[in-house]
């Protein structure tokens, strides 16, 4: 696994110093349409505030980002968690193994189809390298938030970041609702299924499978660094097509006792590779049927008959029958077994997110 220290997140930014009239001379607001504009700012008090935001401040402020949010705590042992709420934003800090690991991948690889929403890192390379500033920045709201100091909020709030599972929830789902040694994950979850579970003395085993290549390579390094006395075993396939692989399927017939991910969002996220679900099918309907009825009905071939189902979703804006029609689906195999509400801060352009556990079923 290659960590990110601090030295190499800093060296991905331009450092040196810039005068107040360079500023002046250089910076430009790069509006929805990509189109730079000059000298659209002409208060004097204003163009003051932006160059101690964005030039003065900028170590301060990216020092302070690495260290909230990617410098990795010393301690990361899941058993030592402080809160034992099932929530995406308690105990922050063990997030942090996740997002140091696939930095760029979170902030800046993955998109939306969410129109003018940038990636957050590809709006912080323009301002801190190129002083290129989004006009959501020099908007009043933003100038508002920019001049109460609050340039960390305004980022995370006006630009996307992928969202990422506190590896806390697979860990305490296992311990307190999920019962069970032999885990199979049929997405990685940027590691954070295995890194979880695994933390998990009881659960011996773990298979997972993802169609990122970067994501499978890590996750190995992950347990044979975390966990090498565990059995592991990941998959570079999309899950559908492990319903298609005769080998697989006869390997872990009726083989797991837990299954659980938080699969796609239809197109919220779109992730690199041409092997995404949302890539091969980008149809709705489409997808609803060869991406997610396919993993379900691998989900049902190879759990056991006393085994638990268990997935994260939610709708989100531009597809406000996601939840309905994604369970519509899954309890044609499986019953219903239990809900949650997950726990959370506010995710970017989702409704309230659930836990959905599913128990099998007799088909006729």
């Amino acid at each position: 696994m290659k960590i990110l220290k601090l030295e190499d997140w800093l060296r991905l930014f331009n450092l040196q110093k810039v005068s107040y009239s360079e500023f002046l001379k250089v910076a430009k607001i790069k509006n929805a349409n990509n189109e730079y504009l000059r000298d659209k700012i002409a208060d004097p008090y204003t163009r003051k505030v932006l160059y101690n935001t964005f030039v003065k401040k900028k170590k301060k402020y990216l020092i302070n980002f690495y260290n909230r949010s990617l410098k990795i705590p010393q301690d990361i042992d899941l058993n030592n968690i402080k809160s034992h709420e099932i929530s995406n934003s308690k105990n922050k800090n063990k997030k942090n193994l996740i997002r140091n690991l696939y930095f760029k991948e979170i902030l800046l690889i993955t998109k939306t189809d969410v129109r003018n929403i940038r990636p957050f890192l590809e709006v912080l390379f323009d301002i801190m390298n190129l002083l290129i500033i989004d006009y959501k920045l020099v908007t009043p709201s933003g100038l508002k938030y920019i001049k109460e100091n609050q340039f960390s909020n305004i980022l995370s709030a006006y630009y996307f970041r992928s969202s990422i599972m506190n590896p806390s929830i697979p860990f305490l789902l296992s311990k307190k609702i999920l019962n069970g040694k032999k885990i199979f994950t049929p997405t990685l979850g940027w590691s954070s299924y295995l890194y979880g579970f695994l933390s998990n003395n009881e659960v011996e085993e773990y298979v997972g499978t993802d169609v990122i290549d970067k994501v499978c390579t890590t996750t190995r390094e992950m347990a044979n660094h975390f966990f090498p006395q565990k059995k592991v075993k990941i998959y570079n396939s999309p899950s559908e097509d492990l319903y298609k692989l005769e080998e697989f399927k006869h390997m872990y017939s009726c083989y797991f006792d837990i299954i659980f991910f938080s699969p796609p969002y239809f197109k919220l996220e779109l992730y690199p590779g041409k092997n995404q679900s949302v890539n091969k099918y980008s149809d709705y309907n489409t997808w609803l049927l060869n991406y997610w009825e396919e993993t379900i009905k691998l989900c049902k071939h190879v759990i056991k008959p006393s085994g638990k189902l268990c997935y994260i979703i939610s709708g989100y804006n531009k597809c406000k029958n996601l939840t309905i029609d994604m369970n519509k689906i899954t309890e044609k195999y499986f019953s219903s077994f239990n809900t949650y509400a997950l726990l959370n801060t506010k995710f970017f352009n989702r409704n309230s997110e659930n836990i959905y556990i599913y128990q099998t079923k007799l088909i006729n």
